[in-house]
């Protein structure tokens, strides 16, 4: 009996239950009869199941895009007001200062927040799930927002990484320079693949947070590159298999 016939006899028994309701039930389904539905739920499930995820993780990578584009409009606000982009990470002058002027805290007027606030909300992938680390006091359980739980993406290390005057006036090819991709959280400044620093984190699509070339120390099994989510200097998005150095460095190339 293949399933369409199962589930004819299964309508035809219901019906008749329900015509003779008060009269003792004369049929009764065999273990066969179960066992045979149960499989049919089990394989529907399995078949649904994977879509649902995939469904999930591509609705979750759509919010990574829009949070990396108003990274990328703010950075071109900032560079509109100052003529430099935000400092990916600090000078040793700017270092030393109790609240050091880094990409992550010159962006936040820009969104709304104050320069003393690091990172969180479109700051965060909502596929940078990592387990939190024991000084974070939140339990052993996974949470958003990267290895330090406040930033999931980071500023190309070609700009400003150590400097304060490069601007969009230096970019010669706008739309194939990174300005903003995905990471593990670890670094402020992003670095391209097959470096000793690379750190683009290939989360979507199949990744996690050890998708990096770069083991930051990120707790969990090391899955294969999915995709990486990134903003180039004109704001548009791509899902990228990889970086190489060409997408980063300021020369046309």
């Amino acid at each position: 009996m293949n399933p369409t016939e199962l589930l004819q006899h299964i309508r035809t028994r219901l019906q008749w239950n329900s015509r003779t309701s008060t009269a003792p039930a004369r049929f009764a389904f065999t273990l066969i009869e179960l066992l045979v539905v149960i499989a049919i739920i089990a394989i529907l499930a399995s078949l649904l199941l994977p879509a649902l995820a995939r469904a999930r993780d591509k609705a979750k990578a759509a919010k990574c895009q829009s949070n990396l584009r108003q990274l990328a409009m703010a950075a071109m606000m900032y560079d509109e007001d100052h003529q430099v982009y935000p400092i990916g990470w600090p000078p040793s002058d700017l270092l030393a200062l109790p609240m050091p002027p880094i990409w992550y805290r010159q962006l936040q007027p820009y969104l709304g927040r104050n320069t003393n606030v690091s990172g969180q909300g479109v700051f965060i992938c909502p596929s940078s799930i990592q387990k939190a680390r024991a000084e974070e006091r939140i339990g052993s359980g996974m949470r958003e927002g990267g290895f330090w739980g406040f930033l999931a993406y980071a500023q190309n290390g070609h700009i400003n990484n150590g400097r304060k005057d490069i601007g969009s006036r230096h970019v010669q090819d706008a739309q194939t320079t990174l300005l903003f991709a995905d990471t593990d959280g670890w670094d402020a400044c992003l670095y391209p693949d097959g470096q000793g620093s690379a750190n683009v984190c290939y989360r979507h699509s199949g990744g996690n947070e050890k998708s990096a070339d770069t083991d930051r120390g990120v707790a969990g099994p090391k899955k294969p590159k999915g995709r990486a989510n990134a903003v180039f200097v004109d704001t548009h998005v791509e899902l990228l298999r990889k970086a190489p150095v060409r997408l980063f460095t300021l020369e046309r190339d």
